[in-house]
């Protein structure tokens, strides 16, 4: 087949002279590690890393940055990069890589924290995040999209709130993330908020979503629970707004590893919802690493079933979790280069066309997300 991702070794490093092919994903953590400070710099989140493994070098790496050329570019050892060289790194690599990224933000103390502040100091420390984010756009090129019109060739980022619903107490809180530049919305992270507990969405839930619909808000459902992933597509398909949501990244409910089974919550997808977001103009995320799938030729069966759907090779993308994953996670696709796997497994395995490879690796994340920001 063409390859559809074709990156030689010395295009690892974001500083490369010769432009890779693009990539692009639905969800990305680019600026986890250095938003998690209260955890060490360097440090692994407990229980979730290999303590041989350093998040921030591993995450560095996951967007297919070479360290040793970064170090070499910077004259400097790479523990010893400031936050600005560390965003730079960051912009530099989505921007050779990838066409478009929908990068989360989030309630940093989230994570496993001895402090618990008041919602005020939570939202501060959040707009800050989302003002790294623009920091990126400022200093390095890379583009935040608000809407259509913004879409450059590459580098194009898109905000998403992953872990902050529970700071939602009205619309209003809505609409502050909104004009912050957040595109799309997560009701949950695996657990009640405002928005949505474990009945389905609540009374403030159901006015927010009408209101997200009506104003071009992605509803982003990777990780609310079945009943309101199910409140959400009804509303999405009686208002005619199906195009306005996502499930960013996961899997279906039997891709999920046995060893993980019962260990998810609600996240992972059932067949009947596969093809409720298919029909309604949604799209759906696949993530690449464990636990959603063992391998990647289980990411590749799992495409190939969804494109015998009507409609369904139009409606499955990537969503990597790429800047988030702990490095035991990871399967063969460590890096945008590991997307040739995919690409070669789908095409000989599957007997998937090349124009139908590219629009999972490439264009359908592309050309759905600047239809629904429109």
């Amino acid at each position: 087949m063409g390859k559809i991702i074709n990156m030689s070794p010395e295009k690892l490093s974001s500083h490369a002279e010769e432009e890779p092919e693009k990539i692009s994903s639905l969800h990305d953590d680019p600026l986890v590690p250095k938003a998690t400070e209260h955890l060490g710099e360097y440090s692994d989140y407990p229980n979730r890393f290999d303590p041989k493994d350093k998040s921030v070098l591993t995450r560095l790496e996951q967007f297919g940055v070479d360290l040793k050329t970064a170090e070499k570019t910077f004259s400097k050892d790479i523990k010893d990069f400031t936050w600005e060289d560390y965003t730079e790194l960051m912009a530099g690599a989505i921007k050779a890589r990838y066409d478009v990224v929908v990068a989360s933000v989030f309630d940093q103390y989230m994570f496993p924290n001895p402090e618990n502040p008041e919602n005020a100091t939570r939202w501060d420390k959040m707009l800050k995040l989302i003002d790294r984010y623009k920091d990126m756009g400022e200093r390095c090129g890379v583009h935040i999209v608000k809407r259509a019109a913004d879409f450059k060739e590459s580098g194009n980022l898109v905000l998403g709130l992953e872990a902050g619903a529970h700071l939602i107490h009205s619309l209003t809180d809505v609409e502050k993330l909104a004009d912050h530049g957040v595109k799309f919305f997560g009701f949950q992270y695996n657990k009640p908020t405002p928005l949505a507990d474990e009945g389905g969405l609540t009374e403030l839930g159901r006015t927010s979503a009408l209101y997200m619909l009506d104003h071009g808000l992605v509803i982003d459902l990777a990780h609310s629970n079945y009943k309101t992933r199910q409140d959400v597509i009804s509303l999405a398909k009686d208002g005619g707004k199906g195009h306005l949501v996502s499930y960013s990244h996961g899997c279906a409910e039997e891709d999920v590893m046995d060893s993980w089974k019962g260990k998810m919550g609600e996240r992972a997808l059932k067949d009947e919802e596969i093809s409720q977001i298919v029909k309604i103009g949604g799209i759906i995320g696949l993530g690449v690493t464990k636990p959603f799938f063992s391998s990647t030729r289980k990411v590749a069966e799992r495409i190939n079933e969804i494109a015998q759907l009507k409609g369904g090779i139009e409606a499955v993308a990537i969503g990597t979790d790429f800047g988030g994953v702990p490095p035991a996670f990871l399967n063969e696709i460590r890096n945008p280069e590991g997307f040739k796997i995919l690409a070669d497994t789908l095409s000989e395995d599957f007997n998937i066309k090349d124009e139908d490879v590219n629009k999972v690796l490439r264009k359908n994340a592309k050309e759905w997300i600047k239809r629904a920001v429109e």
